[in-house]
């Protein structure tokens, strides 16, 4: 950890020297590397330079005309921490500066022992965020492991998540679009920020502005009371925007807007506010085509789609059902006050073979109902809900497709694979299902399916 600490940096602004040089002094011997800038223009340009974990911004004589510097360093760079110090009648800056982000505000003249207190609690936090960071990530590829498709989408998510790109995530419902959205949110510099989300689909366009942006007591019937909006509340944070294809056309402009500008008004009010918020959008829908036919603005397309993240369904990527499994039966074990801890082969079996229709919600959904039957620390096919035993195939197909016009129909594998199992067997049906990894109940619904002979019921099984 110290070698981590030593590579760290405090950037002193301060347009006093006494000031930079009585701070230094009272940090020496921190771990950090110390850099100064006697102008917000020095500390913009050495922002640039290198990457600063900590600024120490002195309020005093720095000109109000000149832009929020507290607000430009955690929009440009989320990660870094801010630190103020104030006199006693910069005492309202030093509230907007926290309001707009920073950590601390020390009262001047300072005292050495508060100094020294709030940088060692800036320390540990340094520390365990990027222990966090570590973890989670490792935790991630652990999870999509075995799956070129989702490392490929995981690699970009943690690439795009630290800076403040918006991003758009699209792919069929229930492929664990809000899921990547807080992976993004988790590991940006925004993780101590309100991660909010909104289904757009559910908002009626009358109400679309005063949810997004909120309204003034009495500007409309009902409104009884201040009310801030989303892009409010998640200030410092992240707006998620779920099914963001389903906005009529009046409120594509009004999001537009606010994207473009960053800016906007209460309903009912002439203030203009600002907020510091990163928009995540996810869609099921091809926007692209929606926009050709004229049914989504080309423009509010290429706002939100700096950054595409394709999730693949999971049917393409059933590598990854075993660990998503092990997380769901975790996830479950907690909130259901189970001890679940294994699953059977024939279960197995069963949920790699479904085709999961809604994808990982619906794979969450089957652990869930198939861990609350469960009577032991074992689930079971016994335990699974019918829809996995409806249309699945015993066997995959061939993955070569320069093959694929000399083999026969998979269904017909599969019942040749039954027959022949049965024979091998002599037409035990309990071992003949035991080794083909299925419940006896499924191996005699495939048989009448295919009306494969036995020995019994005169020749033929019946459908």
């Amino acid at each position: 950890m110290s070698e981590v600490k030593e590579q760290r940096t405090i950037l002193l602004v301060s347009s006093s020297p006494q000031f930079r040089a009585d701070v230094r002094q009272a940090l020496a011997g921190s771990g950090y590397r110390i850099g100064e800038a006697s102008t917000q223009s020095e500390a913009l340009a050495s922002l640039e330079r290198e990457p600063t974990h900590v600024v120490f911004l002195d309020l005093e004589k720095m000109p109000s005309t000149e832009m929020d510097l507290v607000s430009y360093i955690k929009t440009s760079t989320p990660q870094t921490e801010v630190v103020v110090a104030a006199s006693m009648h910069e005492l309202d800056d030093a509230t907007k500066a926290l309001k707009n982000g920073a950590s601390f505000y020390l009262i001047k003249p300072l005292q050495l022992s508060g100094l020294k207190t709030v940088f060692q609690k800036l320390s540990r936090k340094l520390e365990r965020a990027q222990e966090y960071v570590v973890l989670e990530q490792q935790i991630l590829a652990d999870l999509m492991a075995g799956s070129p498709s989702m490392q490929k989408v995981l690699k970009l998510a943690l690439k795009i998540a630290p800076t403040t790109s918006t991003v758009l995530v699209s792919g069929e419902s229930g492929t664990g679009k809000e899921f990547f959205a807080r992976i993004i949110h988790r590991m940006s510099g925004r993780q101590d920020g309100q991660f909010v989300a909104t289904n757009c689909g559910a908002i009626p366009d009358s109400l679309f502005e005063s949810e997004l942006f909120g309204h003034k007591k009495g500007s409309f019937t009902s409104a009884d009371a201040d009310r801030p909006g989303l892009v409010e509340e998640a200030h410092l944070g992240t707006l998620f925007l779920d099914e963001v294809g389903e906005l009529t056309a009046p409120a594509q402009v009004k999001l537009l807007r606010f994207l473009q500008e960053r800016t906007f008004r209460r309903i009912g009010e002439n203030t203009v506010r600002s907020v510091n918020v990163r928009i995540i959008a996810a869609t099921n829908k091809d926007l692209w085509q929606l926009v050709k036919d004229g049914r989504f603005r080309e423009d509010l397309f290429y706002r939100l789609q700096v950054f595409n993240l394709l999730l693949p369904p999971l049917r393409d990527r059933r590598e990854t059902i075993p660990n998503l499994i092990r997380l769901f039966v975790h996830r479950m074990n907690e909130v259901l006050g189970k001890q679940v801890n294994r699953i059977s082969k024939g279960a197995e079996v069963v949920l790699a073979n479904y085709n999961y229709p809604g994808n990982v919600r619906e794979l969450e959904n089957i652990v869930e109902h198939a861990m609350v039957l469960s009577d032991g620390i074992e689930i079971t096919e016994k335990d699974l809900p019918d829809q996995v035993f409806r249309n699945r195939l015993l066997l995959a197909g061939p993955k070569d497709a320069s093959v694929m016009s000399e083999i026969m129909p998979l269904t017909e594998v599969e019942k040749e694979h039954i027959k022949q199992a049965l024979a091998i067997l002599q037409f035990n049906y309990t071992e003949t299902a035991k080794k083909l990894g299925v419940s006896r109940s499924t191996l005699w619904r495939k048989i009448k399916e295919y009306a494969i002979e036995t020995p019994g019921d005169k020749g033929v099984a019946k459908a």
